[in-house]
């Protein structure tokens, strides 16, 4: 057993942040051991560094005048449960500071295994990758993962030639832009490839016959990629730029109207929310005027 693996509350730590990452089972235990020797170690490496400074508190990271305060020691004064209520809170708000990243690394992942790349195989004594072992940051993670999905998603959106049953127009955006709807396997493969992220890995697929399901995309006046959102039963859950960026404030400002159009709302405003994307509720601000073709 690793070092970092010998807390006791390690166990707790990683069973929070595979919650929070909220990823489906089928697509997660593939790549379960990449996600704990990665992304979790340096999720606790952050949080320990952070407790030799103060157990208790820690602040939001970043450049901020006033950072926002948060607590961060389970509330002991409530009893047992103190360990699950401290890792819980503590996956979130790292989740919340770094969830792009970590989704980005987790495609990479999907895709490696998918694959069957060669670095899979190269391990250290502890049977660890040493690609993910060498990367003792998040951005150096994120780093490889960009540098890895490159290559493949250039070939990948090359192979796929799209049908007009493939693709269904939603909105005229204004400006030349449109949202379309994404109706086919195909359709997502060559989303995913050209944006860079995981809506063409297969975890999607099932969501295509699911009608209370939206599988979006925001489209330039050349047809091309900007955004891609995913609505479920009206709520927006993702939206998301290349490499699961955040969308230019431009393209937030376009899709806002059609979302007011639609009636769709913030995903953390429905029943029993929990956070997912900030992005859902930056395009909901000020909606400006949208065409619908009926």
């Amino acid at each position: 057993m690793a070092k970092w693996q010998s807390h006791p509350e390690y166990p707790a730590a990683v069973l929070a942040l595979l919650a929070e990452l909220d990823i489906a089972d089928r697509v997660l235990l593939p790549i379960r051991s990449l996600v704990e020797c990665s992304l979790a170690r340096i999720y606790w490496a952050d949080w320990r560094r952070s407790d030799a400074r103060d157990p208790k508190w820690t602040t939001t990271p970043g450049d901020h005048d006033e950072p926002e305060l948060h607590r961060v020691d389970g509330w002991p004064e409530f009893g047992v449960g103190r360990v699950e209520r401290k890792w819980s809170r503590r996956a979130r708000l790292w989740m919340s500071w770094h969830s792009i990243d970590a989704w980005h690394v987790a495609d990479w992942f999907v895709n490696a295994v998918s694959d069957g790349d060669e670095w899979l195989l190269n391990l250290d004594a502890s049977g660890h990758p040493k690609k993910l072992m060498k990367c003792g940051t998040l951005d150096r993670l994120v780093h490889e993962a960009t540098k890895g999905l490159r290559q493949r998603n250039a070939q990948a959106a090359r192979e796929l030639v799209l049908g007009p049953n493939d693709e269904h127009f939603v909105a005229d955006l204004g400006a030349g832009h449109t949202l379309v709807r994404m109706l086919s396997i195909a359709a997502l493969r060559r989303e995913g490839a050209l944006m860079h992220h995981c809506i063409g890995l297969g975890g999607y697929d099932p969501f295509l016959d699911d009608p209370n399901v939206l599988l979006l995309s925001v489209r330039d006046p050349d047809g091309d990629s900007l955004a891609t959102l995913e609505v479920q039963s009206g709520y927006i859950r993702q939206f998301r730029g290349r490499g699961n960026s955040e969308p230019a404030p431009a393209v937030m400002d376009l899709v806002s109207g059609a979302a007011h159009v639609h009636g769709w709302q913030d995903w953390r405003d429905r029943p029993r929310s929990r956070d997912r994307d900030p992005g859902s509720a930056a395009i909901l601000r000020d909606p400006p005027h949208t065409r619908r073709r009926e």
